[in-house]
């Protein structure tokens, strides 16, 4: 009789450990259902939407998702969106779900080739999504610290390993991809945030997505940012708590605004 040997090994045994905090801690159960998670192969996950990961970060998808924090309208066609903190390719794969034209930056070299594997899992949504090895906040260069997981690496901490990437303000980005009438810009950008809120060119976007953490930028703070945000033209104001970590909304937290 032949052994029928698992797909699961020593090599994919951190991933899959992720894999099962994930479906734990979320309560979440594999099946074949229209609403169900499904296993691939042993090596991917789909999520309810047909949209397909390899194990490596799956439990930062709880937020895109489940708690579906990213949410810009089910019918984003015809519109552009620009998201920095692209991570594994979570949220240009869900705006690009929706319909949009993506364009994304993930400055972690670790993360980006994630990204990149991910999109190709996904033939039919990665001809939407323009994706960049960049940081966003100033024009030049940063030192990114250089860690296997940056899911939630800053700029703004200390570390002995980093890599040089190329950083980019949104009026670049703007100017160099040709926008002239960007939708959304969404920012988990790790404290970058306060830089990009001094550029002018969040003022040609009708809404604001912004992953805030004044913890880590000295002086910062969150009416400052909202303070910004009216100034590029940005009324309609609500900040809101996106995740289960334990942070006062002064602290960390989600902005969202529109005109």
């Amino acid at each position: 009789m032949m052994e029928r040997r698992s797909p699961f090994d020593e090599s994919s045994r951190k991933d899959v450990l992720g894999l099962v905090l994930f479906l734990l801690q979320n309560g979440v159960r594999l099946g074949k259902d229209e609403y169900s998670w499904k296993l691939i192969d042993g090596k991917f996950v789909e999520t309810p939407e047909g949209i397909r990961f390899g194990l490596k970060g799956v439990g930062m998808l709880a937020e895109t998702f489940l708690s579906q924090i990213h949410f810009a309208g089910l019918d984003l066609r015809g519109k552009t969106v620009v998201t920095a903190g692209a991570y594994i390719g979570d949220t240009p794969l869900y705006f690009s779900h929706y319909g949009a034209k993506v364009y994304a930056f993930e400055p972690s070299p670790v993360s980006f080739k994630i990204a990149e594997e991910n999109l190709s899992l996904n033939p039919s949504l990665r001809d939407r999504v323009t994706l960049r090895n960049w940081a966003i906040g100033l024009d030049g260069e940063v030192d990114f610290p250089l860690e296997e997981d940056s899911g939630g690496t800053s700029i703004f901490e200390r570390t002995n390993s980093t890599v040089k990437v190329r950083s980019v303000s949104i009026s670049t980005i703007l100017k160099e991809f040709d926008l002239k009438d960007p939708y959304l810009l969404d920012l988990d950008v790790k404290g970058a945030e306060y830089y990009v809120v001094n550029d002018l060119g969040i003022s040609n976007f009708e809404v604001l997505r912004i992953e805030y953490s004044p913890y880590l930028v000295e002086g910062a703070t969150l009416d400052h940012l909202i303070s910004k945000v009216r100034e590029k033209g940005f009324k309609k104001v609500r900040v809101f708590k996106h995740n289960c970590l334990k942070f006062d909304l002064r602290d960390h937290g989600t902005l969202h605004a529109e005109k």
